[in-house]
């Protein structure tokens, strides 16, 4: 038993994994409080609402997260070299770059907030705006995670992220209680706190000085536009669904249907420690040219046994969780939990795979994300009849995204075996 204790505690990915894991089931457990009682204060129709700004939040995140991955590649590059005052010039360089883009941003986003609302029929577009602001210091906090990430600094990613989980749902209950816009108001001034907080930890990239680094737009731009429609593949898959149904069914329909996607997210945040840890790990790997094969393996397994413990859960259970979690208000979710736990456990094994392509460069992966995602919206617009209509597309899409990326990076492992490609 001792032996091995050791040996798991020496293994990069499971231990970093395992702090990471603790810090997600706290701020898992903090996010799905938060969207409980924030569901019963709101109602059917308004956290539907809620959702579909949510979701709308996520689609226009993906700029954000295709920084966060490029950034923790590049400053897991940084770590494999030990160079801290390398770190340091790409985080100046960044955050100058970041100014530029997101103040202009802002003023266009605003004339366009009213078409937004329209769409989602939503009265007001004021909150549309608080949306981008929201958009905004997350892209800022993002830089900051990106570096925690990159030199795998998981004990304090652990720590903010249960942190940022608990002050959410303290700063969001009371503000509940006077409506969704100011829900979105109370979340702003939760990321604005945690961005400043961000900084504590980091503060050793500045204490170092600063070394230019080899760092060509070509580069970036050679990375960053695959990554950016991967990411951006993988972020409409879970989230424009719930968009289109806000757009094309009622609104008690889409209300019990964001109750059903809070609840599948589950078994994709409950694995999710796993996909975070492995990025930079086979990222440092791969910059040493490392074997990455057998941590790869290793990460898809363990996902898919968490994925498809909670699924099971789901099948065998779903009234009593649905119940529970939500109250009566929310039981129509029930009949369709245990199949949307099966799309969103495909999409959890799909993400590590992914995770990997992106890890070793392997960019053609966004060929096959787009794909699902263009898919996906067209069937549900022709077919969106009911809600299980909707699962069961994304149950055919998630599956053939699934085999199809699984090939690919099959092929390119057994064409570059030296690096576990």
């Amino acid at each position: 038993m001792k032996d091995l204790l050791k040996k798991f505690t020496s293994h990069s990915l499971a231990r970093g994994s395992a702090i990471v894991f603790a810090g997600t089931m706290i701020s898992n457990v903090g996010a799905y409080l938060y969207h409980l009682v924030i569901g019963r204060i709101l109602g059917p129709v308004g956290y539907g609402e809620l959702s579909s700004l949510i979701s709308l939040l996520y689609i226009f995140g993906v700029p954000t997260l295709v920084l966060q991955t490029v950034l923790v590649k590049y400053f897991s590059t940084c770590k494999a070299h030990g160079s801290p005052g390398q770190a340091h010039f790409l985080y100046k360089r960044m955050f100058r770059t970041l100014l530029t883009i997101l103040v202009p941003s802002f003023i266009v986003f605003s004339l366009f907030s009213p078409m937004i609302s329209e769409f989602l029929n939503i009265s007001g577009s004021r909150v549309i705006i608080w949306v981008f602001f929201l958009f905004i210091f997350s892209t800022l906090s993002a830089l900051n995670g990106s570096a925690l990430q990159g030199f795998q600094l998981f004990l304090w990613v652990a720590v903010l992220s249960g942190g940022s989980a608990i002050l959410r749902l303290g700063i969001s209950i009371p503000f509940a209680y006077y409506g969704v816009e100011m829900t979105m108001i109370a979340s702003v001034l939760l990321t604005v706190v945690m961005y400043g907080l961000y900084f504590i930890p980091i503060r050793f990239l500045f204490r170092a000085i600063e070394k230019p680094m080899a760092l060509t737009k070509k580069d970036i731009i050679r990375y960053s536009i695959p990554t950016f429609f991967t990411l951006l593949g993988m972020t409409a898959l879970y989230s424009v669904d719930i968009v289109l149904v806000k757009h094309y069914l009622s609104a008690y329909d889409a209300g019990i249907y964001s109750a059903v996607a809070v609840l599948g997210k589950i078994i994709f945040y409950a694995s999710s420690a796993i996909g975070m840890v492995l990025f930079p790990v086979v990222s440092e790997r791969f910059a040493n040219k490392k074997e990455t094969f057998s941590i790869i393996r290793l990460a898809i397994g363990l996902v898919a046994a968490a994925s498809l413990s909670v699924t099971f859960v789901y099948i065998v259970f779903p009234g009593t969780v649905t119940h529970l979690l939500f109250g009566t208000s929310f039981d129509a979710a029930a009949s369709y939990l245990g199949i949307f736990a099966v799309f969103i456990t495909i999409y959890s094994i799909v993400n590590v795979i992914i995770q990997a392509c992106l890890a070793i460069e392997k960019m053609k992966v966004y060929l096959f994300t787009t794909s699902a995602a263009v898919a996906q919206i067209v069937l549900i617009a022709f077919f969106h009849q009911s809600l299980i209509s909707i699962i069961y597309i994304n149950i055919s899409v998630l599956s053939a995204l699934l085999i199809s990326v699984g090939t690919y990076y099959w092929y390119g492992q057994n064409k570059h075996n030296y690096s576990g490609i």
